[in-house]
């Protein structure tokens, strides 16, 4: 029988006829690709006019994957619009065997109308509801109308699953849907492969400790907390520095952040989606700073671990599950910065708790690779 994949997931670029996907993303595919005759991309399409961002990959080199475009969105309330769009591409696309839908990927619901009698999979991957009502930028009208008009969605998706096979990341998303009687099972998400990982002993100097933070930069994942932090911390040890990898559309105003308070040795280096590069980034550093408001399970915090950090963070996700404070890692308060600041020396002025926390940690996370993620999914 001829098994085919209706993956209903991430956004796609369009450059001259060929599909890029950020390497996060493509490095999903290329295991799950592994398990299906044929792979069915649902994406949003966006169209390329200067040159494609090198950074992404091009999924040619995978021959049994296609794309089924959709207008490009910015985000939920964009994507309404389009939703006849998403109607008549789950009508016309044929022979699909299994449905694979990510949570909060707009109108993946879709899949129980027209995979009936089929597999389907719902991966819950995050809860924007919890993301906006901990959010410290929005009042509480913008709340309100964000999480009602999101609200539809949420109990849709939750209809789609009976009869679906549920994951999430993290145990927290799983313990919500269990209390709507929804049967969900908690992963670790990760991405790396066995080059990915690498343990060098190493001190840490107060003095010049040297900081790192990987990831969107939004409001929800609370990078101005940990920049904040940083300028306490820069102030007690000048010559520490903290390096931020990433981009998002909160990025110039976290730059302002750092001219206006004068923070010194704060360095954007923007997006970086080269693995290599980013690994090599993340083992020249000491601590990894994490201060988001919602997650399921971070896979940014295994990356760091794997290349042999010790890691500051909020208690988020599935995180106070999976690793143990001030053994494994150190969890901080959400959205304070003072918090971070005396977790950070306390950290950087033990050398004792820096080296139990990074060997404890990596430890844990030495066999978290993304073979057995993705086979715990789609594996038969």
């Amino acid at each position: 029988m001829n098994t085919k994949l209706l993956i209903h997931a991430w956004a796609i670029e369009k450059k001259e006829g060929k599909y890029f996907l950020p390497f996060s993303h493509w490095i999903y595919l290329k295991e799950i690709v592994k398990y299906y005759d044929e792979v069915v991309l649902l994406a949003g399409c966006r169209y390329l006019e200067g040159e494609a961002n090198s950074e992404n990959i091009e999924i040619t080199s995978l021959k049994n994957v296609s794309v089924y475009e959709l207008p490009a969105a910015k985000n939920y309330a964009n994507s309404i619009k389009h939703f006849f769009s998403y109607l008549k591409a789950y009508r016309s696309i044929t022979g699909i065997t299994t449905y694979y839908s990510r949570y909060p990927t707009p109108f993946g619901w879709l899949q129980r109308i027209y995979g009936k009698n089929k597999e389907r999979i719902i991966h819950y991957v995050g809860d924007p509801a919890d993301v906006t009502r901990n959010n410290p930028n929005f009042s509480t009208l913008k709340k309100v109308i964000l999480l009602s008009g999101f609200s539809l969605e949420v109990i849709l998706y939750r209809w789609a699953c009976k009869g679906a096979k549920v994951y999430t990341n993290g145990h927290h998303l799983a313990e919500k849907l269990q209390k709507k009687k929804i049967p969900a099972i908690p992963l670790i998400s990760s991405t790396l492969n066995d080059s990915d990982f690498h343990f060098a002993e190493k001190t840490i100097s107060p003095k010049n400790a040297n900081f790192i933070y990987l990831g969107y930069l939004r409001t929800a994942k609370g990078v101005e907390t940990v920049i904040k932090a940083f300028a306490l911390y820069n102030k007690k040890y000048p010559d520490s520095t903290f390096t931020i990898i990433g981009s998002g559309e909160f990025e110039q105003q976290l730059k302002e952040v750092v001219l206006h308070n004068k923070i010194n040795n704060v360095m954007f280096l923007g997006r970086i989606e080269n693995r290599e590069i980013i690994n090599q980034e993340l083992r020249a550093a000491d601590v990894f700073l994490f201060a988001s408001l919602s997650e399921g399970s971070p896979r940014v915090i295994l990356e760091a671990i794997a290349n042999g950090l010790a890691v500051i963070s909020t208690p988020v996700g599935s995180l106070p599950i999976f690793f143990e404070d001030k053994k494994e890692i150190v969890f901080a308060k959400f959205n304070d910065p003072h918090d971070f600041y005396k977790k950070m020396v306390s950290l950087a002025t033990s050398e004792n708790k820096y080296s139990t926390i990074r060997h404890s940690s990596y430890d844990k996370v030495k066999d978290l690779t993304i073979s057995r993620f993705i086979e715990t999914i789609f594996g038969k």
